[in-house]
């Protein structure tokens, strides 16, 4: 119960920085602060290129590893630096370069290791949901409703197949980052409400996503 609490926590959250994020694209003002800064940053890309694509793609596989931040407040910056299609592609992944580091991480570095970053409680829950019910399907539901830096670690430490869990990894992360990059580029024009929209289509399919697992692990 208290896994499934801090899920429905989690969707809270993103509803509440969803609806924040319009509000800012929404007003002139804010929004127009938000832009000085994406062009200041994009001139700082324009100088080191190459340099800028590995911080990019850095800073998504950290936001795929640990809870405290997210590559999506830095979709704008990319999608204005280097256009929608190569955000799509470097944000996809650099979210599967920290799936699989997270995964290789609790594989070989094990539970104690693992413990330390996400809490034995949420190991221990998760291992008695799962149980030998994990074939692909409950994976792939697994990685598409729990907070992306968790599902690495836990099927490393459960020891699932590498092959399994790549195959869920890739299949759910892009749909989140074909979002991403569409509300990033709702926000550079300004159109707080289709990004409110967009952002509650995202948080409804968690819910669903959410009921779906509910109806699979009680």
């Amino acid at each position: 119960m208290a896994i499934r609490d801090a899920l429905q926590r989690r969707f809270l959250v993103v509803g509440a920085l969803i609806i924040l994020v319009g509000l800012v694209a929404a007003s002139d003002t804010l929004h127009d602060r938000s832009a000085e800064i994406i062009v200041w940053t994009k001139a700082l890309v324009e100088r080191a290129p190459v340099a800028g694509l590995a911080a990019f793609v850095l800073l998504a596989m950290l936001s795929a590893m640990v809870a405290f931040f997210s590559s999506a407040l830095l979709a704008p910056i990319a999608i204005y630096a280097w256009g929608e299609g190569w955000t799509l592609a470097l944000l996809w992944f650099g979210w599967l370069l920290g799936g699989i580091l997270s995964f290789c991480i609790g594989r070989y570095f094990g539970r104690s290791v693992v413990a330390t970053i996400l809490g034995e409680d949420k190991i221990a829950g998760w291992q008695e949901q799962l149980g030998e019910r994990a074939r692909f399907p409950h994976i792939l539901l697994f990685q598409a409703v729990v907070p992306s830096e968790i599902p690495g670690y836990v099927l490393g430490v459960l020891r699932y197949r590498f092959r399994i869990y790549l195959a869920a990894l890739a299949l759910t992360e892009l749909p989140y980052a074909a979002a991403t990059v569409y509300l990033g580029s709702s926000f550079l024009a300004g159109n707080g409400a289709v990004f409110m929209v967009a952002g509650c289509a995202v948080l409804l399919f968690a819910v669903v996503a959410l009921r779906l697992h509910r109806r699979y692990y009680g």
